[in-house]
């Protein structure tokens, strides 16, 4: 789904301005008939965190300070902004007008809240507050209990059952985290983050699975900073080996 708002780019410029171009890696740079053509070319690295570990000793790092509440049905409007402030900058949102941006979060939080992401684990979701509201929330579905390194293990390929999160179905799939940009790098994520793995050891899981976009390095470094490990990619060569 985050595809469709990165828009493909027809800029004309000379062939050194070409060449002084900053490239972005989640798109492709051709040049031709004095015009840079840059196509969106969404790469993913998927990524899985160990839950055992964290049920006697969270992640260090975590604001002490920061409210967290379980998401309720009357916070999803109210979160679209908070989700398009924190992506201002970032693939596939950043190309975005404010006015866009805003309605592509409204967009890919009802995708998420709707099942579009797989059946939403609504015990393992959060905001975070503080005086003035929220400053940021994590979002966790399910995918298919298949391998994560195979090319269809995040898509379910038949309807999942209603009762899906109620019968410890699949792994949870960390589908969206985000915080304030005023807030970020204070450990809002990871307060998140610790409450998320509380509630989902409690359901029975001991994995989380996660996605970021090639080139959005605050996320790939905040994954690694938390204990995610990289998952193999699906076409690698190592897999046969």
């Amino acid at each position: 789904m985050c595809d469709q708002w990165m828009s493909a780019l027809k800029l004309p410029l000379t062939w050194e301005q070409f060449r002084r171009l900053p490239r972005h890696p989640a798109y492709k740079y051709e040049y031709f008939e004095d015009t840079a053509w840059l196509s969106p070319r969404a790469r993913y690295y998927h990524a899985l965190l160990d839950l055992a570990p964290l049920a006697t000793s969270p992640l260090a790092g975590a604001d002490a300070k920061a409210v967290l509440r379980p998401v309720a049905g009357a916070d999803w409007e109210g979160l679209a902004p908070l989700f398009a402030a924190a992506f201002e900058r970032q693939q596939p949102f950043g190309g975005l007008e404010d006015e866009q941006r805003e309605e592509a979060a409204r967009k890919a939080l009802a995708h998420t809240r709707d099942g579009g992401d797989g059946p939403w684990v609504e015990r393992a979701s959060f905001v975070a507050e503080d005086r003035d509201g929220a400053v940021g929330a994590i979002l966790v579905t399910l995918l298919p209990p298949e391998d994560p390194t195979d090319w269809d293990s995040y898509h379910w390929r038949q309807p999942p059952p209603a009762d899906a999160v109620a019968r410890r179905l699949g792994r949870p799939h960390l589908t969206w985290v985000f915080v304030s940009p005023l807030d970020a790098g204070r450990g809002v994520g990871t307060a998140l983050l610790n409450a998320a793995a509380r509630e989902l050891l409690a359901l029975g899981y001991t994995e989380l699975a996660s996605t970021f976009l090639l080139g959005n390095e605050s996320s790939m470094l905040w994954h690694w900073r938390t204990g995610f490990r990289l998952a193999a990619y699906p076409g690698s060569r190592r897999r046969s080996l």
